[in-house]
């Protein structure tokens, strides 16, 4: 993907239609109301796996709604019959993200 990124004059232009085409291929699976989304404009991939992410004041948020409430309407059914369905706007406009950097020790 580097090389695809690289070899474009506009990047953020490539990851927009990454994400069109993400956003298309969940269309089918977010008919459903027992299926939920989160799918915010973060660079960041995976931001899931960090607590301090996931649980933070300054979590990414769509709405006003923090990743980790949002899953937890989703899971325990606190949303009603349409569910959890939350699509931010395109990269780069949501600035609830964070760009965590880790170093080699």
């Amino acid at each position: 993907m580097q090389h695809m990124i690289h070899g474009r004059s506009n990047p953020i232009q490539f990851l927009q239609g990454f994400r069109n085409q993400m956003l298309n291929v969940v269309k089918q699976f977010a008919m459903s109301d027992k299926n939920g989304l989160f799918i915010n404009s973060c660079f960041a991939h995976c931001q899931t796996e960090r607590q301090d992410t996931w649980f933070a004041d300054n979590s990414p948020v769509i709405r006003n709604k923090a990743i980790a409430l949002a899953v937890g309407d989703w899971y325990f059914d606190r949303t009603g019959a349409k569910g959890t369905k939350a699509v931010d706007c395109p990269y780069p406009c949501d600035n609830s993200c964070h760009n965590l950097v880790f170093q080699r020790a």
